[in-house]
């Protein structure tokens, strides 16, 4: 199975998980090219949850452009002995609970993807740690080298 692999000789698979569907895959396989190599194993359940929210945040958009942003909400009206009065009394309107669902995976997805280093914000953040490559000043180096005397 292909693996997008790091130094370290870990690596993700390349293939998305199965309980994603054709959306979530589709943004598994958009996400490992882009940031694949700078992974981790740990890193699997963020890309999995950014998967998967883009793929509510597709899906409560299709039920919005089916059935709007609202809808109308009837009542019947009876009498006390049963009595229908009105079949279709007009309530008012109730939000689509599409809508909740799409605002929720928007604010997960914004969230998922500055921990994954997609956002430009991020992106630059990351660049500014040191490498794994760049020395690293010890503490006797800050302090002046090995030819520290120190009494107490």
């Amino acid at each position: 199975m292909a693996t997008y692999g790091n130094e370290k000789g870990n690596g993700l698979n390349k293939t998305a998980p199965k309980y994603l569907k054709k959306t979530g895959r589709s943004m598994w396989s958009r996400l490992m090219p882009l940031i694949g190599d700078s992974l981790e194993e740990s890193d699997k359940a963020l890309i999995e949850s950014y998967c998967f929210n883009y793929q509510l945040l597709r899906e409560a958009y299709e039920d919005i452009l089916e059935n709007g942003i609202q809808y109308a909400l009837f009542k019947v009206i009876m009498t006390p002995t049963g009595e229908v009065i009105d079949e279709h009394h007009f309530e008012g309107y109730k939000s689509n609970p599409a809508c909740k669902t799409l605002s929720d995976a928007t604010a997960k997805l914004n969230m998922l993807g500055q921990q994954l280093g997609l956002s430009p914000q991020s992106r630059a953040e990351l660049a500014k740690l040191p490498k794994p490559n760049d020395k690293q000043e010890t503490m006797a180096d800050l302090l002046g080298g090995d030819n520290v005397d120190v009494d107490f």
